[in-house]
């Protein structure tokens, strides 16, 4: 029997094993050799062959706002057949673009650190190949860019532009390591977050203690058979627990991906483009790899990028719009400012915005995606209805700094008494096991107004901005929440049909009349009127 202050050692010891154990999900197994070509041009398809020049590791690239490209062709072994194909870059930059047989396919992003190689760091670059598939890679590689702070007073963001390249590896994925840890993880949440009394947490503990007298934790002092050997020894403690089901009446989060993009914020238009390409071939990739994965897209503006300068990123996005996973459904244009903007200008961004999704996806958006504006006019329920929107989803009322605002799932009603069911998207967090149990059974009172209204929430998860939108270790952690004992049920669900199974199933929910009024970001109308304008 274990005292509480060595079960609390324990406890550490087997978090920390997460990190000796990550880094062997993905083995290198080749590498590539590279050309590359430097440049401050704006390339929506791969630069023409005659532009690279061979380089070798330890090449300095870089310089403000700078693009380089780094090309090679891999020939699969026979060794290697049958075997998904990863890449994984050493190149340093803070956004990237893969490409494959001339289609943007995926990301590489250093700008967030999930862990210590950065968020989306290894590439799928092709699934089960053949011995002799012959594949043309690419990827595009961003030095960044010096920009101004956007509050007053805000210092010039400091940044290095210069990187070395030391390779781009070819990988494989030990699927064993990866459901091993990812197990882990969230048993080890599922400790910390279950009452220090409760029967779950014990037979936790208890799993966990099993796998303590069995697993080696410094790799560097065992013998690597020994060490992976008592791995697959300590696994099966771990299935026990985490295969008891969830109680009927858990919360329940309906997760989506998602990827917030500022059309205009930081940087150019320009980038914004290939910030879009980025984030949303990953998303593809992603699809790719996980059936049940599904990702929301709201400005349709983004979508017409994607048209004009990567039509065949742009083939790939209708053909999943059409599986109904990939959700081009915000309603507008581009989400808009909805303080000083005219009635007819709304109604403009939804023709706009309705128009363009009808048109190439066959889709018509039945929800306002707007979580990121600073003030919500009166007459928006009247617009959106008359535009066939039926819902609204907002976030940024929730920040306000002096009355919190009471509800959060609710129907809004305009000027002239049209109503629209109303969610305010709060919950944007990673979908693990301490995090939901966090927002959705702990977070009361600040994420959460009404505990009687219902107990089911959307939660928008992924890196934006240029992040790339949600990396697949979410997806993985999300997968062990969908029905575990302890924590709520969390399922893959799109903004539309959970915003239809939420609103079936409220109770009394409340109704609000007149503006929405964001007490932050107060500036609309007055200091950062002519940028708005």
């Amino acid at each position: 029997m274990l005292t509480d202050k060595q079960i609390e050692r324990m406890l550490g010891k087997l978090k920390r094993f997460e990190s000796t154990i990550e880094p062997f999900i993905f083995e290198k197994v080749d590498e590539l050799e590279c050309t590359a070509y430097l440049t401050t041009e704006q390339h929506h398809q791969i630069p023409d062959a005659s532009l690279f020049t061979n380089i070798e590791k330890g090449w300095i690239w870089g310089g403000e706002g700078a693009y380089c490209w780094f090309t090679a062709r891999y020939t699969v072994p026979a060794d290697l057949a049958g075997q998904d194909l990863y890449v994984r870059p050493h190149i340093g930059g803070y956004e990237a673009l893969l490409w494959v047989n001339g289609e943007p396919f995926g990301t590489f992003a250093s700008k967030i650190v999930f862990t210590g190689h950065g968020n989306h760091y290894c590439d799928l670059i092709k699934k089960a190949p053949t011995a002799g598939d012959v594949m043309d890679i690419a990827v595009e590689y961003y030095a960044g860019h010096a920009y101004k702070g956007c509050m007053p007073l805000e210092e010039e963001a400091l940044l290095d532009y210069d990187f070395a390249y030391n390779g781009i590896d070819v990988c494989t994925k030990n699927l064993e390591i990866q459901e091993f840890y990812f197990d882990l993880v969230t048993l080890n949440q599922l400790v910390k977050i279950l009452p220090a009394d409760s029967f779950r947490r014990a037979e936790a503990v208890n799993a966990l203690y099993e796998m303590h007298k069995v697993l080696y934790y410094s790799f560097a002092d065992t013998d690597p058979q020994t060490f992976f050997d008592a791995v697959r020894q300590a696994h099966p403690h771990m299935k026990k627990v985490l295969e008891v089901k969830n109680a009927e009446g858990a919360p329940f989060a309906a997760v989506i991906g998602h990827s917030h993009m500022d059309t205009a914020w930081l940087w150019h238009i320009d980038e914004t483009i290939k910030k879009c390409a980025r984030t949303y071939s990953n998303q593809v990739s992603l699809m790719e790899q996980y059936p049940e994965y599904k990702f929301i897209q709201s400005s349709a503006c983004h979508g017409d990028m994607i048209l004009t300068h990567y039509p065949q990123l742009f083939e790939r996005l209708k053909a999943l719009v059409a599986e109904g996973r990939y959700e081009p459904n915000g309603g507008v244009w581009v989400e808009c400012d909805c303080n000083i903007t005219s009635g007819e200008s709304m109604v403009r961004q939804f023709l706009w915005g309705q128009r363009f999704t009808r048109k190439h996806f066959n889709y018509t958006s039945d929800c306002f995606w707007l979580p990121d504006t600073f003030g919500y006019s009166a007459a928006i329920p009247q617009i959106m209805k008359s535009c066939g929107v039926d819902y609204f989803l907002t976030t940024k009322i929730g920040w306000n700094d002096t009355n919190p605002f009471p509800y959060d799932t609710f129907y809004w009603q305009g000027l002239d008494g049209t109503k629209v069911f109303t969610h305010f998207n709060t919950t944007h967090c990673p979908p693990d096991a301490e995090t939901l149990t966090k927002q959705l059974k702990e977070g009361y009172g600040e994420t959460i107004r009404e505990t009687t209204v219902t107990d089911k929430r959307i939660c928008a998860y992924g890196y934006g901005d240029g992040g790339g939108g949600p990396q697949f270790e979410m997806i993985e952690l999300a997968a062990r929440c969908k029905d575990l004992n302890g924590v709520p049920k969390a399922e893959h669900m799109l903004v539309s049909d959970a915003m239809k199974f939420i609103e079936s199933t409220v109770v009394n929910p409340n109704t609000f009349t007149g503006e929405l009024y964001l007490e932050l970001h107060r500036g609309t109308l007055t200091n950062q009127h002519t940028i708005k304008r």
